[in-house]
């Protein structure tokens, strides 16, 4: 018996989503399995998931460098949602709810057992990194990253809109879960398939200074109009889901108050491309 919970998209699109391992039927693969195989369900879908790429006992070390260093932190840190530096924006249960942007950047002398233990263990991953360099063709050079405590739900994008490498729909992105994500606590969403759809680039009617709802509301009527599947897949501690920069992914709205979403993303591309920001 699978037994799917109904859960909705920032922008109302429904989706089912399952509880656990069992009630989940997207494939995922181990790192010591067939990498081709991997690749070519990444080709072929648009995204694919490794299971305890990163150990749990490196994802509980990071919890608590969050902890101990970016909790307590009274100054500004940049932020994934308006890439402004922000003070930490705490909810009831003292997560933290702004998301930060770019580990890769954090001040040393404030975040040096974050930023040194997340560049080590997850950046220079060695298991991460060979899959990158699986699917990118190339060494892979990491142009952003972000980390997620509470559960902040994220709207339907594709991220070749944001950046992408200067090959455009090469870029790749991970998002590993440091502990696991419940159903109902904000899952990371993916629409198959949809990397194979070109939006094109920003124009006057739709770009992100502007018209940034405009492109929103792009995403979300291709995604109606064609009646595509949506994916919350279950997630463990360890477990990576890698995605194309053109797949339509995000993240659900919580609706549970007692287990937050920690979790880190990272962007890369081929470390000979330059990186292309805004299409600019």
């Amino acid at each position: 018996q699978i037994n799917m919970i109904d859960l909705y998209t920032p922008n109302k699109i429904k989706v089912k989503v399952p509880e656990t391992l069992n009630e989940d039927d997207t494939p995922r693969f181990k790192f010591d399995d067939d990498l081709n195989g991997a690749k070519n369900y990444y080709n072929e879908n648009g995204y694919v998931i490794f299971s305890s790429i990163v150990s749990s006992e490196t994802c509980k070390k990071l919890k608590k460098f969050w902890e101990s260093e970016v909790k307590p932190y009274k100054g500004t840190i940049y932020r994934q949602a308006t890439a402004k530096a922000e003070k930490n924006k705490f909810n009831e249960k003292n997560w933290i709810m702004n998301p930060i942007l770019n580990l890769q950047s954090l001040n040393p002398n404030l975040f040096g057992g974050l930023k040194e233990n997340v560049e080590k263990e997850v950046f220079s991953n060695f298991n991460i990194c060979k899959v990158l360099k699986s699917i990118l063709g190339d060494k892979p050079k990491i142009v952003q990253s972000m980390y997620f405590e509470g559960n902040s739900a994220t709207w339907e994008h594709q991220d070749t809109y944001y950046l992408d490498s200067e090959k455009i729909g090469i870029m790749t992105a991970g998002w590993l879960a440091l502990e696991e994500i419940k159903a109902d606590a904000g899952r990371f969403f993916v629409c198959p398939l949809t990397h194979k759809i070109d939006l094109g680039k920003q124009n006057s009617t739709n770009n992100v200074a502007e018209n940034h709802v405009r492109y929103i509301e792009e995403v979300v009527t291709t995604v109606k109009s064609k009646n595509m599947p949506i994916k919350a897949p279950y997630m463990n501690v360890g477990d990576i889901l890698f995605w194309n920069s053109r797949t339509i992914h995000g993240s659900l709205n919580s609706h549970n108050e007692n287990f937050s979403r920690s979790s880190i993303t990272l962007h890369a591309i081929p470390q000979n491309h330059k990186l292309l920001q805004f299409h600019s």
